[in-house]
C-alpha cells in the first residue's frame, strides 16, 4: 500500500514512486509469501573470464629499445620516451639545479634545503652530485617522517578512537613511531605488511626475538580501526567492515566493502570472499579505549621489551591486537545484516586470484596466513598498488589514477609495462622503498622542468605522458614544517606523550566528546591527530581524514587559506621568528634580503627583487615609526611583514 500511496506522509520511497513494473514485482513477491532466502546467492560464475587487468599476473617486461639514448638516464626513461614518441610529444628541458634540489628535498624529507645545502650542491660539478644528494636525503631521519606520513594516511592513523566520545588513545603514537622507523631502516615492504597484520602471532612463534615489542606495536594498523557506538561491542560488524575496507584499499587496491551486502557490482569479489576475510578479524581481539557507557579500558596488549628499552615506554601496553581465545570462520550476513546469517564462509583469499582456503594452525586467527598471501607472488595486486603509490607521491599522480581502486571502475594504467617493470624491480630488490626511490629520482623524467609548452599542452593537457614535471602545492604537513624550518623554530624529536588528561579522568561522552588539540614546534607528523576534530591547520590545508584510508588528498583553494597566511596566529608568530633570524644574520638591508630569499626559496634574489624588498622594508619601518613605535620594534615589524609576504608566496608554497 505504501508503494502505491499518493500520500507524501506514507508513500515509499518518500520522494518518487517506483516504476509500475517494480511495484508489480513487489506485489508478486508478497503474494508468493515474501520468502527471504536462507542462503546467499551463488558465487559469481566464470570468475576467470574477463578479469580486470590488475588481476592478471605481473608480466616480465624488458625496457623498450630507443633510438635516441642521449635523453634516457634510467630504464624508466625508456618506457616514458617510447610513449612520448608514440603520442608525438617531446619532453621540456631539465630543471635548474636549484629547482631540482628544492624539489627532491621537499619530496623526500618534507623540508626545504638549507642555504648551505644549496651552496654545496651548486659547487659540486661532479656527475654524481645529484645521486649523492638523493642518498643523503634517503639516509636522513626526516625521510621516515615524510614517507611514514604517507603510510599513516592509508592506515587512517589517529590518536583517538573515533566513536561518539572520540576517546584519547595515548598508546597509538607507538604505532606512528614504528612506521617512521620502518621507513628509515628501509624495512622490506613484505615484512612491513606481515608485521602489521600479524606481528602478535610472529612474536608468539619467536618468543626470544628482541623485536617482539615492535611486532606487537605494528598491529596498531588493525587496532586503529574506527570505533562506533557508545559501548564496547556496539556496531561490531562496522568495526570489522572498516578493517576489511582499509586492508582492501591500502594493500590490494580494491573496494572490498562493496561485497559486504552482495557480490561486488563491478569487480570479481564475492560475498564469500568478503566473509572469508571477515573470519580473520572476527577471530581477533580489538583493544577498547573506553566509551560513554563502558569507560574502562580493556584488551590492550602487553609489550614485552628488553630492560634497557623499558624507560622508553611510559606504558607497557600497546594499542594492538591479539587472537581471541575462540577463533573460527563466520557465516555470511544476508544482505549485510549481521542478524541474518547464511552459510559459513571459510577463511581464505580472493577467489579470483587464489584457489582453496587457508591452512591455519589450530587456535590461530589466520592473520599470518593472510599476510603471507598478500605479499606472495601469487597476488599481483599488492606490488602494483604500492609501486604506483610511490610514483604518485613523486609525480603528483599515479600511473593508475585511482591509487586505491585497481578494479573495473579504474582507468587503465597510462604505462602498463612500466608499472609491471617497477613491480618486478621492487620485489627483486627485497621490496626496498629506497631502491625504488633511487630508480625514480635518478630518472630523466623526474628531473624535467615544470614549465608548460603550448604545442605539447595541445596534445596532452593533463600531462598523462610526463613531458614535463607537474607543479604541486605543498601538503599541510610540508607547509607547516617548512615554515618552522625557515623561521628557525623547528624542534627536533617527537615531543613525547601527548598531554591527554590522566586515564582516570577520561569522562567524555557523546554530548561532551574529546575535542582538544595540542600544538608544538616539532614535525607535523608528531601532532596529536584526532578523528572527530582535525587540527585547525591540517583541516585548512587539506590534511588527511583520519576516519578513512586516504590515498589522494584534495587540494582546495579557499580565501581562508590566504587570510591565514597573512593574518593567522601561526604565521604571525613564525614570521616574527623568521624576521629575528634575518635581522641577526646581517646589518645591511641588502644582505638581509639575500638571507631571507635563500632561506625561503633556496636562491638569491634577483636585482629588482632585492631593490623592491629593501624599499618595502624601509617604507614599512618609516610608517611604524610615524605611529610612535620604538625603532627596534618598527624594524622587527617591517622585516616580519616582508617575511610574511615571502612565506605566503606561490614560490614558497608550490613545488616546481
Amino acid at each position: 500500500r505504501r508503494l502505491e500511496s499518493d500520500d507524501p506522509e506514507k508513500m515509499m520511497p518518500p520522494e518518487e514512486r517506483l516504476p509500475a513494473n517494480v511495484i508489480a514485482d513487489f506485489k508478486k513477491w508478497v503474494q508468493d509469501g515474501a520468502v527471504w532466502p536462507e542462503q546467499t546467492a551463488p558465487m559469481m560464475a566464470d570468475l576467470d573470464e574477463e578479469l580486470p587487468w590488475a588481476f592478471h599476473p605481473i608480466a616480465s617486461v624488458t625496457p623498450p629499445e630507443v633510438q635516441d639514448t642521449g635523453w634516457c638516464r634510467t630504464e624508466i626513461d625508456r618506457f616514458i620516451w617510447t610513449q612520448q614518441r608514440e603520442q608525438g610529444l617531446a619532453p621540456v628541458a631539465f630543471a635548474s639545479k636549484q629547482t631540482l634540489l628544492r624539489r627532491v628535498t621537499l619530496d623526500l624529507t618534507g623540508l626545504p634545503p638549507t642555504p648551505e645545502e644549496v651552496a654545496a650542491f651548486l659547487a659540486d660539478e661532479s656527475p654524481e652530485a645529484y645521486a649523492k644528494v638523493v642518498d643523503r636525503l634517503l639516509a636522513s631521519p626526516a625521510y621516515g617522517e615524510r614517507w611514514g606520513r604517507h603510510w599513516l594516511d592509508l592506515a587512517r592513523y589517529a590518536d583517538t578512537s573515533g566513536d561518539g566520545t572520540d576517546m584519547p588513545v595515548p598508546e597509538a603514537r607507538y604505532y606512528r613511531d614504528y612506521v617512521i622507523a620502518a621507513f628509515n631502516s628501509d624495512m622490506p615492504f613484505d615484512q612491513f605488511v606481515t608485521e602489521q597484520l600479524a606481528g602478535d602471532i610472529l612474536a608468539k612463534h619467536e618468543p626470544d626475538d628482541p623485536r617482539n615489542h615492535e611486532k606487537i606495536i605494528a598491529t596498531g594498523y588493525i587496532a586503529l580501526t574506527r570505533r562506533f557506538g557508545n559501548s564496547r561491542n556496539a556496531e561490531y560488524d562496522l568495526i570489522l567492515d572498516d578493517t576489511i575496507d582499509t586492508v582492501g584499499r591500502s594493500l590490494l587496491g580494491l573496494t572490498l566493502g562493496c561485497a559486504r551486502c552482495h557480490h561486488h557490482k563491478f569487480d570479481p569479489v564475492t560475498m564469500e570472499d568478503y566473509y572469508g576475510l571477515a573470519g580473520y578479524f572476527d577471530s581477533t581481539q580489538y583493544p577498547h579505549a573506553g566509551t560513554e557507557h563502558q569507560k574502562e579500558r580493556a584488551d590492550f596488549v602487553s609489550i614485552t621489551v628488553p630492560e634497557d628499552l623499558k624507560p622508553t615506554y611510559d606504558s607497557l601496553q600497546a594499542w594492538a591486537v591479539s587472537d581471541k581465545e575462540t577463533v573460527g570462520d563466520v557465516k555470511v550476513a544476508i544482505a549485510g545484516d549481521p542478524r541474518k546469517r547464511g552459510d559459513v564462509a571459510a577463511r581464505g583469499f580472493l577467489g579470483a586470484i587464489a584457489s582453496g582456503t587457508a591452512t591455519i594452525p589450530e587456535g590461530e586467527s589466520g592473520r599470518l596466513q593472510l599476510a603471507h598471501w598478500i605479499v606472495s607472488t601469487e597476488n599481483p595486486l599488492t606490488p602494483r598498488v604500492i609501486v604506483n603509490r610511490v610514483w604518485q607521491h613523486h609525480f603528483g599522480k599515479g600511473l593508475v589514477a585511482t591509487p586505491s581502486n585497481f578494479g573495473q571502475q579504474s582507468q587503465p594504467p597510462s604505462h602498463p609495462e612500466l608499472l609491471d617493470w617497477l613491480a618486478n624491480e621492487f620485489m627483486s630488490h627485497d621490496w626496498s622503498f629506497k631502491h625504488l626511490h633511487r630508480q625514480i629520482l635518478l630518472s630523466a623524467v623526474y628531473q624535467l622542468d615544470s614549465v608548460t609548452a603550448p604545442e605539447q599542452t595541445a596534445k596532452d593537457e593533463a600531462n598523462r605522458y610526463y613531458w614535463r614535471f607537474d607543479r604541486q602545492r605543498m601538503d599541510a604537513e610540508t607547509l607547516r614544517d617548512s615554515v618552522l624550518a625557515v623561521s628557525g623554530t623547528l624542534e627536533p624529536g617527537t615531543g613525547g606523550r601527548h598531554p591527554f588528561p590522566p586515564t582516570e579522568k577520561l569522562k567524555f561522552s557523546q554530548g561532551n566528546p574529546f575535542t582538544a588539540t595540542y600544538d608544538h614546534n616539532h614535525r607535523s607528523v608528531y601532532l596529536m591527530t584526532p578523528r572527530l576534530n582535525k587540527h585547525p591547520f591540517m583541516a585548512l590545508y587539506d590534511g588527511a581524514d583520519a576516519n578513512k584510508s586516504t590515498d589522494v588528498r584534495p587540494t582546495s583553494t579557499v580565501a581562508l587559506q590566504a587570510l591565514s597566511m597573512m593574518n593567522g596566529d601561526f604565521l604571525k608568530e613564525k614570521s616574527t621568528a623568521f624576521a629575528q633570524r634575518v635581522i641577526a644574520s646581517a646589518s645591511e638591508p641588502k644582505a638581509r634580503v639575500r638571507v631571507a630569499y635563500e632561506l625561503a626559496f633556496g636562491r638569491a634574489p634577483e636585482g629588482s627583487e632585492q631593490v623592491e624588498a629593501v624599499d618595502y622594508v624601509q617604507t614599512y619601518q618609516a610608517a611604524m615609526q610615524e605611529q610612535k613605535q620604538p625603532p627596534e620594534k618598527a624594524e622587527l615589524l617591517a622585516w616580519a611583514s616582508l617575511s610574511r609576504v615571502l612565506l605566503s608566496s606561490n614560490e614558497f608554497i608550490y613545488i616546481d
